[in-house]
């Protein structure tokens, strides 16, 4: 029986997914494959060369060191070309494909140690596509181009963007690649008490408000999926904590702790869904 961690999106909230990681692993939970959207894709990479508590607490600490301009700069004629049509992103992804040289140990994801899937969008058709081979930067970078903040990547003649749009969290995808026992970090923070502040994270919070519509219609069809199969589908809880704005990476030790304590309370009565 296969077991998967499938990790969602959202950005800047990937400590979170770090320190439920520990928790897992801690508990000897050891993945045979890794599936992941966005910033999901980008730690799955992380791990796949780094299996067991060791990897992870590599990750929890990577991301405890990292600083906003390490992973996005914010130039203004970058920006305002965007506004003005000129280009079709309005901040480079340069720092990010830097990051991800940093982090990721191998060059194309064929040659992770844990087999590891990277969900990205065609930005044509709107179908997910599931990248399990390829140039790991490109591939990675696709899966986390938001719309608009980020360019598109273009990968085997098609264009990509943010896996998020098409399936945030990648269950049944993890299902067509063999996964049995599903373990799915999310990102999940509290409700918010008012619309965020700033255009980017406005719109990057109503986008998250549609998929997460969307995911639960799908992770419904992957539970049936795996009930019939006997397999299981598990959902590690999230700490739920407020909500950074989009750009701040201040909080990732919080952020990290509180999910690597919540999922050590969480894992002796989980429930599978499946």
């Amino acid at each position: 029986m296969t077991t998967a961690f499938v990790l969602s999106g959202g950005g800047n909230l990937g400590p979170m997914q770090a320190g439920a990681i520990v928790a897992l692993t801690e508990a000897g939970i050891i993945p045979d494959l890794l599936v992941g959207t966005s910033v999901g894709a980008l730690n799955a990479a992380f791990l796949s060369t780094r299996p067991g508590v060791g990897g992870a607490r590599t990750l929890m600490a990577a991301w405890s060191a990292l600083r906003r301009r390490q992973a996005v700069r914010l130039n203004p004629f970058t920006v305002m070309a965007g506004f003005l049509g000129t280009r079709d992103h309005l901040v480079s992804d340069q720092q990010l494909r830097n990051l991800i040289r940093r982090w990721v140990e191998i060059d194309r994801i064929e040659q992770a140690t844990t087999p590891l899937a990277v969900v990205a969008t065609d930005a044509l058709t709107g179908e997910d596509v599931v990248l399990t081979s390829g140039d790991v930067v490109d591939s990675l970078a696709a899966s986390s181009a938001v719309p608009g903040l980020f360019p598109p990547v273009r990968i085997d003649g098609r264009w990509l963007v943010d896996g998020g749009l098409s399936a945030n969290h990648p269950v049944l995808q993890a299902q067509a690649l063999g996964a049995d026992h599903i373990y799915l970090i999310t990102t999940a923070t509290a409700p918010r008490p008012r619309p965020p502040r700033g255009a980017v994270a406005v719109a990057m919070t109503s986008a998250a408000l549609v998929m997460i519509r969307a995911d639960r219609r799908r992770l419904e069809e992957a539970a049936g999926r795996a009930e019939a199969a006997g397999g299981s589908i598990r959902i590690v809880p999230s700490a739920e904590p407020s909500a950074p704005g989009p750009f701040d990476f201040r909080r990732s030790d919080s952020l990290a702790g509180a999910a690597y304590r919540r999922t050590k309370l969480w894992l002796a009565t989980d429930v599978p869904l499946g």
